[in-house]
């Protein structure tokens, strides 16, 4: 029979629970041989793969759009990402879409966030702007011997030593209990200063050196090592691919419906939505693990599957889309990126010049701060604070939107990452393959991450799914 976790009970609410724990429909009247919850990248793909073998499938999205964390907001100028954007050389799966479906990749530097790759940047350090080649003896450097040579934004770097050496990208699940300590941790221990990982802490993706584990970011630099070369977008924005995804499937998406509970046994498996319920011999669910929290869950999972569910950590990130009336960053001679420790600024990219757009970029308890403050306060705060670090930018900011990834109730974050002590405990949730109720998503990639960590997610639990139908 389901059981109902006490994670389940305390996130999912008096109405959600009385769904879920009702008289069960009888598994003999299925609607469909699957359900897939999400139609982000991971959704559509095994969608697609379940459909061209031949079962009925149901594909259902809480929002009004196709592409979950694949999001161009095409209302802003310039139609900015909010998601995932870069297609490295190792996309294999990513590219292999794309083609058959004539979506068209282009080469791009910054792959739509800017000089993402820049080498340099405009510094603001400890209430100082200066330039990369005065920072050495800059008063506000405060790091401590051969550390001082080194740029903020080159210190991670810098202290490669820091991080578990990875073979391969996968390897990070096989890697001993002892190379699952913090990121922090790892830095001190290579005898990083306390100001080196203040400032390593102000601006890296995710929410906080001590929370996350040294595998995490040494499975993204063994990644980098095994597909270098030039990254790709989607022509027109990354959206673009989903959509394209999903007007191939045979059923349509059914977009607006929010799932309220979840709940399999060895018979079959139901998906309550606020549209009614679904009965279905399986359940394909994608939902970020962060928003995941929120619905009950009726079945049996091992304990390994329900701590990730209840603990993975998500990076909270907040950014802000800021318009120019001139692209004043090539006036100054200065580096057209900002990098600075300010929790409210973090990295500021340029966008393109035409028309003339920035995105600022804060994580952690920055983006917490920014969310926070709402549109109208973000504006009377950060345009000053622009100003003082880029004097050429006086009087040329014309509005700035935020969006924020942790307020969104359908992810909770941007990405997954791996926190600390959990490698082994994320590896055997990946390894885990259900009878009637499976899961995929980005943070179920066994060896890739993000957009391609995703699709590989998707061909897992799709073959899963077929030798169990």
């Amino acid at each position: 029979m389901p059981v109902l976790s006490r994670r389940g009970v305390i996130a999912g609410g008096a109405a959600a629970l009385a769904a879920a724990l009702a008289p069960r429909r009888a598994w003999g009247r299925t609607q469909y041989d699957v359900v897939v919850i999400g139609a982000g990248l991971a959704g559509l793909h095994a969608a697609h793969l379940l459909e061209q073998a031949g079962l009925a499938v149901r594909v259902i999205e809480a929002a009004q759009r196709i592409g979950g964390r694949l999001h161009t907001l095409d209302h802003l100028p310039g139609r900015p990402e909010a998601g995932g954007i870069q297609i490295g050389q190792n996309y294999r799966l990513l590219r292999a879409i794309a083609a058959r479906l004539g979506v068209a990749l282009d080469e791009s530097p910054g792959a739509g966030v800017g000089a993402a790759g820049s080498p340099t940047a405009l510094l603001h350090i400890n209430g100082t702007s200066l330039a990369p080649e005065d920072w050495a003896s800059a008063p506000a450097n405060r790091l401590s011997g051969a550390e001082r040579a080194v740029p903020p934004f080159a210190l991670a770097g810098f202290y490669g030593r820091a991080l578990p050496a990875l073979a391969s990208p996968a390897d990070w699940q096989t890697a001993p209990a002892e190379a699952d300590i913090s990121y922090d941790e790892a830095l001190r221990r290579a005898g990083a200063s306390a100001e080196a990982r203040r400032l390593i802490d102000a601006n890296f993706n995710g929410n906080s050196l001590a929370g996350m584990s040294a595998l995490s970011p040494a499975r993204a630099v063994a990644l980098r090592q095994a597909g270098p070369g030039p990254t790709l977008i989607v022509r027109g924005g990354s959206q673009r691919l989903p959509e394209a995804m999903a007007r191939a499937l045979r059923g349509e998406v059914r977009l607006g419906q929010k799932v309220r509970a979840i709940r399999a046994d060895e018979a079959g498996a139901e998906v309550i939505t606020d549209r009614g319920s679904i009965a279905a011999r399986h359940v394909l669910c994608t939902i970020p693990f962060a928003a995941l929290r929120e619905v009950p869950i009726a079945a049996e999972l091992p304990p390994e599957l329900a701590g990730m569910i209840a603990a993975l950590p998500y990076t909270r990130a907040s950014f802000a889309y800021i318009a120019a009336r001139r692209p004043f960053w090539r006036e100054d001679g200065a580096p057209e990126t900002i990098w600075s420790d300010h929790p409210l600024i973090g990295r500021i990219f340029v966008l393109g010049d035409d028309p003339p757009m920035l995105k600022l970029w804060t994580f952690g308890a920055g983006a917490d701060a920014l969310e926070r403050m709402g549109e109208a306060r973000v504006r009377a705060v950060l345009v000053p604070l622009i100003e003082a670090i880029r004097p050429a930018a006086r009087g040329q900011i014309t509005s700035i939107r935020l969006f924020s990834w942790q307020s969104n109730p359908l992810a909770r974050g941007i990405y997954h990452h791996i926190g600390t002590g959990q490698a082994a405990e994320l590896s055997a949730a990946i390894a885990w393959k259900g009878t009637r109720l499976h899961f995929a998503g980005e943070h179920l990639g066994p060896v890739s991450q993000g957009m391609e960590g995703a699709l590989e997610s998707a061909e897992a639990a799709a073959l899963s799914i077929l030798a169990r139908a």
